[in-house]
């Protein structure tokens, strides 16, 4: 699936964006000094001046529109159509998003990943729906003034004061509309993958930051989050830049780890991890974890920081149990 920033309709918006703004220059500076379009009576030669401007922007909020009310809802209503195609490839990593997607289709549950984005989408329509809100009232009076549909400077205290109430009200908002997505987002990253939180931690005052001047609150025990996928049972535990990835499955015993980033296998590997591990390149994501399987399943601890990092230790899981079995 391609993401919102991608495909030739957003390489097209980009092209609208940058080419954009020199042409509007050059018709600004041309009108004003070669046609002088300023020097008749009146506030429509104004307008004419600036229509350029206004009808670029207006394109970009359009476009934007566009993309949040159909281009990523049918994309996402496509995947539906998509069989199942067992563990995603490794061509999954290309990014959080697309492996995210990728492991929603295959052994997760993609309706739930369709209602789920549709609904951590509402804060961003919002917000987005007041910020279009907010330039309708900077540019409606200047345009209907122009035009004579309103007499021109009427109500300018009015316009004003709107202005930069509706910008304190933007200000204001925003932390709430961030908060609102986030909570939304946590639910529909989890349940498209089969997954649920089952354990939230508490909070504690850190002690060593209360000596040194501020008292901190960090969480008191793991986030845990179960579920399950191609018929194993997932557990997964979080705490801080610490996580704990378990699949409950058969497997041969063996060790691997991260050596700045390059998956090594241990001595006692069988020979298809030890082929796996080899087609995965050196990267970030893999920094700092260890893997553990024996025939009660396979186990990634991790310790390294970054948000949901435990999805790549799931898919590394995954894909190695994948292997073994088609071995």
């Amino acid at each position: 699936m391609k993401q919102l920033h991608e495909g030739l309709d957003y390489k097209l918006y980009k092209i609208y964006i940058w080419g954009g703004l020199p042409l509007i220059v050059i018709y600004i500076m041309v009108a004003t000094l070669v046609f002088d379009v300023l020097s008749p009576p009146g506030h429509q030669s104004f307008l004419i001046l600036i229509a350029p401007l206004i009808l670029w922007f207006a394109g970009i909020l359009l476009y934007w529109w566009w993309v949040f009310l159909f281009k990523g809802n049918k994309e996402l209503e496509a995947l539906a159509c998509r069989p199942e195609m067992g563990i995603p490839g490794i061509y999954a990593l290309k990014s959080w998003n697309s492996l995210h997607q990728a492991m929603a289709i295959n052994g997760g549950d993609v309706g739930a990943l369709i209602r789920n984005s549709k609904e951590a989408q509402r804060p961003l329509l919002l917000w987005y729906g007041s910020l279009n809100l907010l330039a309708i009232w900077i540019f409606a009076p200047i345009i209907l003034g122009s035009l004579g549909i309103i007499p021109a400077g009427k109500g300018g205290g009015i316009w004003i004061a709107g202005v930069f109430v509706w910008i304190g009200f933007m200000i204001l908002a925003t932390p709430g509309f961030l908060k609102w997505g986030s909570q939304s987002a946590e639910k529909a990253y989890l349940a498209p993958l089969g997954l649920a939180i089952t354990n939230t931690p508490g909070l504690k005052p850190d002690v060593m930051g209360f000596i040194g001047g501020g008292q901190k609150l960090i969480p008191n025990g793991p986030a845990i989050v179960e579920g399950e996928r191609y018929g194993r049972q997932v557990h997964i535990e979080m705490i801080d830049k610490h996580s704990l990835t378990i699949l409950q499955a058969e497997s041969p015993e063996f060790k691997a780890h991260s050596d700045a980033g390059k998956l090594r296998p241990g001595q006692n590997a069988p020979e298809i991890v030890t082929k796996a591990l080899k087609s995965l390149r050196k990267a970030k994501r893999w920094q700092g974890i260890e893997v553990r399987a024996d025939s009660e399943g396979i186990s990634i601890q991790r310790q390294s920081k970054g948000t949901n990092m435990w999805l790549y230790d799931l898919w590394l899981a995954e894909y190695l149990l994948d292997k073994i079995d088609a071995g």
